[in-house]
């Protein structure tokens, strides 16, 4: 193979991507680590997550506030298309993002601000399904779940789950003694051809986007659970980022307000 063969079957494969995300998010200031291994909950075998990403931890006086990023990549052939838009009802599970507060008994903090109410995005819809696309063996291009796209869903939504119930279970022993706000974000990237799929007086509206969010239901030690998956393309990833670390930053100047008892 010559030199640019072995770089086109590469970038064909979506390893090249991945280190280009790698090295692009170490470069902007992330402590990054990729491949990370972790269990599978159904079958018990090592899963890897693509990347798993932080930004420095401005810990000050017991306090810290972060955002942890779960990232799974698909370098995509076909356009991902999500659809189905989520009627909020009583039944909608609370935890579709998951944040842990930790407060200190002596500083006055309301749980209920925070990232859940700026995620919220009133602008932008929540699906509840996606679909792509597969050539089949006479060329009809058909529209369904592909195994792989499947698979990196399940992987998000276990992983930022695990890790999420295990550091909630350790800073639960701690919470009188460290302010904490951590948001875990799992999040799919993607090349390029994101679409959303709305209904508009009877008629379906499909229109391109650079990110939307996706609602996953899935199991977790048998128990029924959501999560926001962030479904975001390569192009609109450093806006996406810099959106986070702006909220990051807002969160944190509350919690430094709440420290010095200005919050309101």
């Amino acid at each position: 193979m010559t030199k640019e063969e072995i770089l086109e079957a590469i970038s064909k494969s979506g390893y090249l991507f991945e280190s280009e995300i790698v090295k692009h998010l170490s470069n902007s200031g992330y402590f990054v680590d990729s491949n990370v291994v972790f269990k599978d909950p159904l079958t018990l075998k090592n899963r890897e997550i693509d990347i798993v990403a932080e930004t420095y931890d401005n810990t000050e006086m017991g306090l810290s506030t972060k955002i942890r990023y779960f990232f799974e990549l698909k370098n995509n052939s076909y356009p991902l298309v999500l659809l189905t838009e989520l009627q909020f009802n009583p039944n909608t599970p609370e935890e579709i993002i998951k944040e842990i507060i930790t407060v200190p008994q002596n500083i006055k903090y309301d749980l209920s601000d925070g990232y859940w109410n700026d995620l919220q995005y009133n602008n932008f819809p929540l699906f509840t399904q996606y679909c792509s696309f597969i050539k089949k063996g006479n060329n009809e291009i058909m529209a369904t779940h592909p195994d792989e796209l499947y698979t990196s869903l399940n992987k998000l939504c276990w992983y930022c789950e695990d890790e999420f119930r295990n550091h909630m279970e350790l800073f639960d022993e701690m919470s009188t003694k460290y302010f904490r706000h951590w948001l875990y974000l799992p999040v799919l990237l993607i090349n390029d051809d994101l679409y959303e799929l709305t209904i508009e007086d009877g008629k379906s509206q499909l229109q391109e986007v650079p990110f939307s969010k996706l609602m996953v239901n899935f199991h977790y030690n048998d128990n029924p659970t959501s999560t926001i998956i962030y479904v975001v393309t390569k192009s609109y990833l450093n806006e996406f980022l810099q959106d986070m670390n702006i909220l990051e930053q807002k969160i944190s100047n509350e919690m430094r307000a709440a420290v010095n008892g200005n919050y309101s």
